[in-house]
């Protein structure tokens, strides 16, 4: 299996990469993405591919017929606008989920993402890759929704906290 980035050279290549991807995600996606995430891919122009905080990525298989893909990440915004992932069912369970966020956060720094709390499979795997709940909120559909984030947090040993000082402290 090799998970490499997805860099067309040119508009025309990308209206294809980008069909194929969408048929991808909607045959093999769990349909838990959000329809604005989904849009951002389906909508997005060649140029916005190659700015920062943007990543398309796939895992793929030697086939009979070449390189089949088996897994696909797409984000955009660091993660913040969209964070598309979906896994072949042959292939679930075998650490890819993981494996797929773990690249997306080597090539881009740090990642964040939205998960609905009853999404065990997409929190399992965000928890494999080492992200965190950094905070949780309602969707727009009144689910409770954790923020996962990439980013480490600080541990307690590296804090220099003093008697009285508040434990807690929320950002938001």
């Amino acid at each position: 299996m090799e998970i490499s980035a997805i860099s067309p050279v040119n508009e025309l290549e990308w209206l294809d990469i980008r069909e194929q991807c969408n048929d991808f995600i909607n045959r093999f996606g769990t349909r838990r993405h959000t329809q604005g995430e989904l849009e951002q891919l389906q909508k997005m122009p060649f140029n916005e591919l190659h700015q920062p905080g943007t990543s398309l990525i796939a895992a793929t298989v030697r086939g009979e017929y070449g390189k089949a893909p088996v897994g696909v990440c797409f984000v955009s915004g660091f993660g913040q606008k969209s964070f598309l992932i979906a896994i072949h069912p042959l292939y679930r369970n075998r650490n890819l989920g993981h494996s797929l966020i773990l690249s997306q956060k080597s090539t881009l720094g740090y990642l964040n993402c939205k998960v609905a709390v009853d999404n065990y499979s997409s929190l399992h795997i965000c928890f494999d890759a080492g992200m965190h709940a950094i905070a949780l909120e309602r969707s727009s559909t009144g689910k409770p929704t954790l923020i996962m984030s990439t980013c480490p947090m600080e541990s307690p040993a590296s804090n220099s906290m003093q008697e009285g000082d508040l434990l807690c402290l929320n950002q938001f």
